[in-house]
């Protein structure tokens, strides 16, 4: 589960919000395990985060990569926190701080 929260102006661009995203990542736990001693929810978490560095990569670097994930901006990581959903699922809660820049101003149409 993906929540927005937390939306502040950005000072760069006006017509963005920064924001703080958060992951739920719920999982069974029945299924909490995985072979060699592995947790499956944090094995999810290093993949959003992974994919987050790489977002972060190519926004930095200005490659076309970046590009074409406009409006994305940089991610901070600002935490990570076990819970408890119920007697059946759990799982972790990754929190990042969302920064948009100044080149998603031109995807913006005068429409919004």
């Amino acid at each position: 589960m993906v929540t927005f929260d937390q939306f502040t102006p950005n000072r760069r661009n006006p017509k963005f919000r920064d924001c703080t995203v958060e992951f739920d990542i719920i999982v069974n736990h029945d299924a909490w395990n995985l072979n060699n001693y592995k947790v499956r929810a944090l094995a999810i978490a290093g993949y959003i985060d992974g994919i987050l560095n790489l977002v972060n990569e190519n926004t930095l670097n200005q490659s076309a990569a970046a590009h074409a994930l406009s409006g994305l901006g940089l991610y901070t990581f600002a935490g990570c926190n076990e819970f408890n959903w119920d007697e059946h699922l759990g799982g972790y809660c990754l929190t990042y701080r969302a920064v948009h820049f100044t080149e998603d101003k031109g995807s913006i149409s005068g429409n919004l």
